[in-house]
């Protein structure tokens, strides 16, 4: 089960303590800061706090992408807002990721910057489907960005003014990969014959022409299953173990999403900035989720050719 890893007193500047935090990360652990430990101008928050979220009602959250700099999901009625919240979001990303080069330095020339978002909604009794529910403990997958074993690093912030953000969490990723073995199916592992090939390929250049076709590895398929079987496993859901966290206003918490068994009961106004780690990053690559289930299953579940094309769209 997660633990709670406090982080204070400016510990993340020694020296000592360059991989202590990422270990505590692999090891399916929360890091926890009781306050942002970098600025967070009041202005900047005040306006979040009226933001409102347009778009389809589908939409789970306003999203930043870094890498082309542009918010979506978002009530464009006003231009100007809108350029405010991209560069607020914008600057809440950079401030994360300066932060985070130092605290988990292993990791920060090799990961990959990826969304941010903002959750302007409350989330108990929000009206959604049923696997897009955040309130169903879940461990997370992307059904359009596929990993091929790569991690799901995310650093929380709770700006509501009065607040708590509420979590469950339950076992991690291990636990349930053997607990469900045989219900969730393991794919095959990826096929290197002629067919096999063509097929990557056609896939390859249908995106490189603009079609929306995820690149999945069978790690990838197995995960969007298991995040789905989770999710509509009453059973599951009712009565499986589970631990509760408040987080409190203004305080920040780091996990592995795709490790840590995780629901969020209630709150409303969190931010979020997502971050890749490959598998050569890590310092236990044996603890994440593609090596466990492979020596569960004994099959290779990253398709290396689908991976390297992946690395050059």
């Amino acid at each position: 089960m997660a633990k709670k890893i406090v982080v204070e007193n400016r510990e993340w500047e020694k020296k000592e303590n360059k991989f202590k935090y990422c270990e505590a990360l692999e090891n399916g652990n929360i890091l926890f800061f009781d306050a942002p430990p970098f600025p967070f101008p009041q202005d900047e928050i005040d306006f979040l706090l009226k933001q409102k979220q347009g778009g389809s009602a589908a939409r789970k959250n306003i999203a930043y992408k870094p890498q082309i700099d542009k918010i979506t999901n978002h009530d464009t009625k006003d231009p100007a807002s809108a350029l405010r919240l991209k560069e607020i979001l914008s600057n809440y990303s950079k401030r994360v990721t300066e932060f985070l080069s130092v605290l988990l330095s292993p990791y920060a020339k090799q990961w990959k910057h990826d969304y941010a978002s903002f959750r302007p909604f409350q989330e108990k009794g929000r009206k959604l489907r049923l696997r897009a529910r955040n309130d169903l403990l879940h461990v997370d997958a992307f059904p359009t960005r596929p990993l091929h074993g790569s991690r799901i690093l995310r650093f929380f912030t709770n700006i509501n003014p009065t607040e708590n953000r509420v979590w469950n969490t339950s076992d991690d990723f291990a636990e349930l990969a053997k607990h469900f073995a045989g219900k969730v199916p393991v794919p095959q592992s990826p096929g290197y014959d002629l067919l096999s090939r063509l097929t990557r390929k056609m896939k390859f250049f249908a995106r490189k022409a603009g079609v929306k076709v995820p690149l999945r590895s069978p790690y990838d398929q197995f995960m969007l299953q298991m995040h789905n079987f989770l999710k509509e496993n009453q059973q599951f859901q009712q009565n499986c173990h589970k631990d509760r966290w408040e987080f409190p206003p203004l305080s920040c918490w780091a996990v592995f999403t795709d490790q840590v068994s995780h629901a969020a009961l209630s709150g409303q106004y969190a931010l979020e900035q997502t971050f890749i780690i490959p598998q050569k990053a890590l310092l236990c690559p044996e603890k994440s989720p593609v090596c466990v289930l492979e020596r569960l299953s004994g099959r290779n579940l990253v398709d290396t050719e689908l991976l390297q094309k992946q690395l050059h769209l």
